[in-house]
């Protein structure tokens, strides 16, 4: 069921900014909130990316319409029905440079081979559905900070900080709306739909 509000909002001529998402577990979600507080020792300036917003995704859509909503959930449906569920867990840090400092700060995860197969049949099917398909390389990782500049570099800190996280589940599919509030980025799902039983 979409969100009531942002039907409404849809109807009053307004589109919403999306994305499809895996969400995180809470004790993964606790184990990067600890990284980022000791990475901070080692930290000119940067932002943080807050312990709601964290995610991977598969796929950044940008404007849509309620209409292209419907055929996204189709879509996912239909990749979801043949698609099981796995487990992933962090792996380590890294980060997409930018000119003058980190544009973003990530972790990646270990054994992504079943995310990648899932973001690869995302692609294809929408991309049948009239949805653009993306020229960027798919990598996947969990943005914990942007346009930050740090004391040390990558290397040292993966040295430093070994991330010993927990296996966690892929096993829900998330389209979520992306909207400011308060001069604050905040994603709510608008929908979900579950990866295929592995038992």
């Amino acid at each position: 069921m979409i969100p009531r509000e942002i039907i409404e909002n849809i109807h009053n001529g307004g589109n919403m900014r999306a994305f499809l998402a895996v969400k995180l577990s809470e004790s993964v979600i606790n184990d990067i909130k600890n990284l980022q507080e000791e990475l901070k020792k080692y930290t000119i300036k940067g932002r943080w990316t807050n312990k709601d917003n964290l995610h991977i995704t598969l796929k950044f859509f940008g404007e849509i319409n309620e209409e292209q909503v419907s055929k996204i959930r189709e879509t996912i449906n239909d990749i979801s029905a043949n698609f099981k569920s796995f487990y992933i867990r962090l792996n380590k840090i890294g980060c997409f440079e930018g000119k003058d400092n980190i544009r973003v700060l990530w972790v990646d995860v270990k054994n992504d081979n079943n995310l990648i197969l899932l973001h690869d049949a995302i692609e294809t099917e929408l991309s049948k559905a009239g949805f653009k398909k993306d020229d960027k390389k798919f990598k996947t990782h969990i943005t914990i900070a942007r346009d930050i500049i740090l004391k040390k570099s990558i290397e040292e800190i993966n040295n430093l900080y070994k991330l010993d996280s927990d296996y966690f589940a892929v096993s829900n599919i998330y389209l979520m709306d992306s909207k400011l509030e308060n001069n604050r980025r905040v994603y709510k799902a608008i929908f979900d739909v579950p990866l295929k039983s592995n038992k």
